[in-house]
């Protein structure tokens, strides 16, 4: 006979409980925070749960025990009622099966079904977006750190907040006028509006931004350091000044939206915008730390190190996904997956990254 899933065991918040438990928490935020959110250390510590429990808990995703749900609400003089909390409903299915819903646009979006952390991450991007209604966020880090990855883990736990999600790559550069009409053309149908793309820049901007006034949308734009000339304090490219417009638009007017994007360096159109009370944010990236750096190598195969050798090794790389993947392959064709004889390379500066 089958055994039940695991993930089936637990309970989640309804968003009753959810919307009862945030307002509860703002409450104390302002009172006692002088209206700065909690860290999700500072949360952990008030209701004497886990970070990765109190993470599931606001993130309303995955199942815990409805005892810890009491202990977050008793930490806010709340009582856990009956309609606060429910069975999760089955998964949904992975990345393939919700590209092919009309309303949400993936393209070539990077497979996220192997992912590690970025707990806090994903909360304090959830918070912006859904609960402070950002209208533009950034993702900002160096290459490989995990930004496009975190952007569509990001997207897949929240597009069935919005009416319609859209995934845009800027990887290869397009101009910006076909980027807004390839945009324009789904918005377009998936909202079952007009199929009228204006032809001049400024028609299409002004079409895509009645569209993010008049719906919720969900809009990532993923490379947009492609765009800028780099060094130049996020200056755009020659013939690409279109971009710095289209941000500085989706950034100044009020819209019901979310735009967000990924970069690697910061574009100078948003610096006079974003601020902790203003709708426009952005996130630096750093990198895994030791825990999820193991995790990643784990998924190449097996290796041997003492807890002292796993730090230093995924210290030296800054934590970054992209080298430690790199540094795993070599380590397990050379070294048979020994850490320690990689990390005498490293000390003598040869890099297998």
């Amino acid at each position: 006979m089958k055994q039940p899933s695991k993930r089936r065991r637990g309970v989640i918040l309804t968003l009753q409980g959810w919307e009862k438990f945030r307002d509860a928490k703002t409450q104390v935020e302002f009172d006692e925070n002088a209206g700065d959110s909690f860290s999700l250390e500072e949360l952990s510590d008030r209701t004497h749960l886990a970070l990765h429990t109190i993470s599931r808990i606001l993130a309303r995703l995955e199942p815990v025990d409805k005892s810890s749900l009491q202990f977050a609400f008793a930490a806010f003089n709340l009582e856990l009622c009956k309609e606060d909390y429910t069975r999760p409903s089955p998964p949904s299915g992975d990345l393939e099966i919700r590209r092919t819903n009309p309303q949400y646009d993936w393209q070539e979006a990077p497979d996220v079904s192997v992912f590690f952390g970025r707990s806090e991450e994903l909360l304090q991007l959830r918070q912006w977006i859904l609960e402070e209604r950002c209208r533009l966020v950034g993702l900002l880090g160096i290459g490989g750190i995990g930004k496009s990855t975190l952007a569509v883990k990001l997207g897949q736990q929240i597009q069935s907040e919005f009416e319609v999600m859209v995934w845009r790559s800027l990887l290869n550069a397009p101009p910006v006028e076909e980027q807004l009409t390839n945009i324009l053309q789904f918005l377009l149908w998936a909202l079952r509006k007009e199929m009228v793309v204006p032809e001049s820049f400024d028609g299409k901007l002004s079409k895509l931004m009645e569209c993010l006034q008049s719906n919720r949308c969900l809009l990532i734009l993923d490379n947009v350091e492609t765009i800028l000339s780099g060094g130049q304090a996020g200056q755009c490219r020659p013939g690409y000044e279109g971009y710095g417009q289209l941000l500085k638009r989706l950034g100044e007017v009020p819209h019901i939206s979310c735009v967000l994007f990924t970069s690697r360096e910061k574009p100078r159109e948003i610096i006079p915008l974003e601020g902790d009370r203003t709708e426009v944010r952005s996130l630096p990236l750093k990198g895994l730390n030791s825990t999820e750096g193991q995790q990643l190598f784990q998924q190449k195969g097996q290796f041997t190190g003492t807890e002292r050798e796993w730090q230093e090794l995924i210290e030296h790389y800054a934590g970054n996904p992209l080298a430690l993947k790199m540094v795993a392959a070599g380590t397990q064709e050379l070294f048979n997956g020994k850490i320690a004889p990689v990390l005498e390379y490293v000390k003598q500066g040869i890099l297998l990254a």
